[in-house]
């Protein structure tokens, strides 16, 4: 299961900039995974949780945005959000389409605890 590689590096994210901030704990960490990013959300929670036990992470929420696939034709420049099918060709003119979102797997933000 790859999610545990990605929910650990995402922990080392976190830990390094909570520790260059001084910061006592993480509260939250938000999340972008695209439907293309071929991560599961729900073993990516489940890996995060058992690494982030006895760490500063420890009870942290990890805020998941699930980003849907969007696509353009890159003749006629129509966009496209296809369905669960994946059909990436124009409805339009038929030729193939762009993938212009739905691969992201980036940490977007983290809410750290001060210390006292």
């Amino acid at each position: 299961m790859h999610e545990t590689g990605i929910a650990a590096e995402i922990l080392d994210i976190a830990e390094r900039e909570a520790a260059r901030r001084g910061a006592a704990s993480i509260a939250a960490i938000s999340i972008q995974v695209g439907d293309l990013s071929g991560v599961v959300a729900e073993a990516l929670e489940f890996a995060f949780e058992a690494l982030a036990a006895g760490t500063p992470a420890a009870g942290t929420r990890l805020n998941i945005q699930k980003i849907p696939v969007r696509a353009r034709c890159p003749h006629c420049r129509s966009e496209v959000l296809p369905g669960h099918d994946l059909v990436l060709w124009c409805p339009d003119c038929g030729l193939p389409l762009d993938v212009i979102a739905g691969r992201e797997l980036q940490v977007q933000s983290l809410e750290l605890v001060e210390a006292q």
